[in-house]
């Protein structure tokens, strides 16, 4: 076991490639009408645009990307009649955030005639694509969360779900959008080896989250995308070095050899900065730490340390809210309902696991341990590869 887990880490450094991270599956739009006009602002993570690539060969400037694919995936309709679209220009990029700005003029006045806005843009390139509409009529502000499958919604502010609803789908289905975090969920289950232990350790994982959640949305704290994105990568690696504990793993040892790996990781990319190997030096002796408790202390210590893991993944969360800058959202309700609905799909997606192993342990021809064991192993495996790939990246 200790072999694997040593030659697994080496190739995971070796064979970084692209991975999705929690904040680049959403884009966000900004809706505003007068008599038979209708104008939108378009915000997308430039990362996401990069996607785009692989449909239009012929262009690579990304704000042209963009343009283009909008112009595609982006109507506005009266009946059977489509709005023209006369302005689809680049407004800049503000961080690693492109927008458009867009213009449509309708043959009818848009309070007398019901107005439909479609908007798929994105959906070919990633299924669990989500995209937040805001309405702005006359003052009156409401939001509409659209993705595959329901991608149109009226253009009337009284038509369009409440921000607390509407914020609740977008805490849940970016969860199950961030396939990291699932990742990590199914680590946190192989570990907390009873009911009991996994409801403490979600409790202080929940309470973590939801403090650097609030915290980043609200402005107090400013996380570097780069950084937290990697940190989530090392959480998913060092819970399931806890997991391999629990079937056989030497556990000093894994650790400790972490510990090392982690130093490597950060500061192989040379000039990365006084940030990046503080952060590093950080993690390492994180590692080294528990490197040197034993499994019984660790895992009582096991609610307290993801409560420290949840406040990474609470940053990465934020990513999902922080777009909203540009659209002066009112912070109190897209704060609880986002933060509802991340809780909402943790449990189901723990609902989902616990299912599936207690299924699995109904077929005695199947042994549920070594199972674990791969599990275990698979996803230190992704945690090592995320962890050095957003360093590096």
């Amino acid at each position: 076991m200790r072999a694997v887990f040593s030659i697994l880490a080496i190739v995971c450094i070796a064979l970084c490639g692209p991975a999705e991270a929690h904040t680049r599956s959403q884009s966000f739009s900004s809706w505003t009408f007068g008599k038979q006009s209708v104008s939108v602002m378009f915000a997308v993570d430039a990362r996401r645009v990069t996607q785009l690539s692989q449909i239009y060969t012929d262009e690579n400037d990304l704000q042209a990307l963009l343009i283009e694919h909008l112009r595609e995936t982006i109507r506005v309709t009266q009946g059977n009649t489509s709005c023209e679209n006369i302005e689809m220009a680049p407004l800049g990029q503000n961080k690693s955030t492109l927008r458009v700005s867009g213009r449509f003029v309708c043959p009818h006045t848009i309070a007398d005639k019901n107005t439909i806005v479609t908007v798929a843009a994105f959906q070919v390139v990633s299924a669990t694509h989500i995209h937040i509409a805001r309405v702005d009529y006359e003052g009156e502000i409401s939001d509409t969360v659209l993705r595959e499958g329901r991608s149109t919604f009226i253009l009337r502010p009284e038509t369009a779900p409440h921000s607390l609803w509407a914020f609740i789908g977008v805490g849940f289905f970016h969860v199950l959008s961030g396939f990291d975090h699932i990742v990590f969920l199914a680590a946190l289950l192989i570990v907390a080896t009873t009911p009991r232990t996994a409801l403490f350790c979600i409790t202080g994982f929940t309470l973590g989250h939801t403090i650097s959640l609030a915290l980043a949305t609200l402005g107090i704290i400013s996380p570097n995308t780069q950084l937290v994105e990697a940190m989530i990568g090392f959480t998913i690696a060092v819970t399931a070095l806890e997991a391999g504990a629990r079937y056989g793993l030497d556990r000093q040892f894994a650790m400790t050899s972490f510990a090392a790996l982690a130093v490597i990781v950060v500061a192989l990319p040379f000039g990365g900065g006084a940030l990046l190997l503080k952060t590093g030096f950080m993690l390492s002796m994180f590692t080294f730490f528990m490197a040197r408790v034993s499994g019984e202390v660790a895992l009582k210590l096991l609610p307290f340390v993801t409560a420290a893991f949840g406040l990474v993944h609470g940053a990465g969360f934020a990513g999902g809210l922080l777009e909203f800058s540009f659209l002066q959202t009112e912070i109190f309700a897209p704060l609880l309902g986002f933060n509802i609905g991340v809780e909402i799909a943790q449990f189901v997606v723990l609902a989902g696991f616990f299912g599936l192993m207690l299924g699995l342990r109904q077929i005695h021809s199947i042994p549920v341990g070594f199972i674990e064991r791969i599990a275990s192993v698979s996803i230190f495996a992704i945690g090592c590869f995320w962890f050095a790939e957003r360093i590096w990246g």
